[in-house]
């Protein structure tokens, strides 16, 4: 940053546990000015008396996401320095056996929504547009995004999506002195990870290795990083960094460097030895 000013940043998707609190929290810690957001205040409780504001946001909701806007822009005098769209939601199902509903509703958080918001907050960043500083959206996708993950077909086709996005995004925005940052997020230990959550049902024609699938998400969440770790490794590259990338997380950097070497699928004997 060029100047002494106090910088704002909003970020979607921050409820108790995840990524986006980790990061509200470590983008305090650095003098921002956060704006941290849930669908409920009650996930955000240990945010509040931290020098952050929560506020709620549906990011599937048009009127939730124009009401924000509208709050934000009136408490900073109509600008926002860094829109940090976060917000995401994971389905695991066979391909074949996915409730529509329910990959729709995943499309709707993942893709939709980070559309309409960013639709929406683009002119409170375009007017923090000066000489020295370049507001910034960052988006988060996922090195599931290159990497064919089974059984989470759509969150990772909905990653895929968020990537394409961001990097035309990128193009149109740069004539107007807007950044954009696609991160490509690894392994983190958040909620979102939880062998609970997968059920193929009994009908399943994969039921036999549900089990497998299962304890895959356990082995992972012995592994992967934790939310503080993750959080500072991004908020010093979000302004440190160079690239258009960010590539943070357990494995994301392997991710990163075999998908730059190797063939398409480069991944496909890794990804399926761990349903054995």
């Amino acid at each position: 940053m060029s100047d002494s000013k106090q910088r704002s940043i909003l970020i979607t998707g921050c409820s108790q546990g995840g990524a986006g609190n980790a990061l509200a929290l470590q983008f305090a810690s650095k003098g921002f000015r956060v704006f941290a957001t849930a669908r409920s205040l009650k996930t955000l409780a240990n945010l509040q008396g931290e020098n952050i504001e929560t506020l709620t946001l549906d990011v599937t909701d048009a009127s939730s996401i124009k009401a924000l806007a509208a709050e934000i822009s009136s408490r900073t005098g109509g600008s926002l320095d860094i829109l940090f769209n976060n917000a995401g939601t994971l389905y695991e199902a066979p391909a074949i056996e996915a409730d529509p509903a329910r990959v729709r509703a995943l499309f709707n958080t993942n893709v939709f929504g980070l559309m309409e918001v960013t639709t929406a907050f683009t002119p409170l960043l375009l007017a923090s547009v000066s000489s020295g500083f370049s507001p910034i959206i960052v988006n988060v996708a996922s090195v599931l995004a290159r990497v064919p993950n089974p059984f989470a077909s759509a969150y990772n086709a909905s990653k895929a999506a968020v990537a394409a996005y961001s990097d035309t995004l990128r193009l149109e925005l740069q004539p107007l002195g807007l950044k954009v940052k696609i991160l490509y997020m690894g392994e983190v230990s958040t909620p979102l990870m939880v062998a609970d959550n997968i059920n193929f049902g009994p009908e399943s024609i994969y039921r036999a290795v549900e089990d497998s699938v299962k304890a895959r998400t356990n082995t992972h969440l012995a592994k992967t990083m934790a939310p503080a770790q993750f959080a500072r490794e991004v908020a010093d590259e979000v302004f440190s960094g160079k690239s258009a990338t960010i590539w943070k997380g357990t494995n994301a950097f392997a991710v990163w460097f075999l998908n730059a070497v190797g063939p398409r699928n480069v991944f496909d004997s890794t990804v399926l030895k761990g349903l054995d």
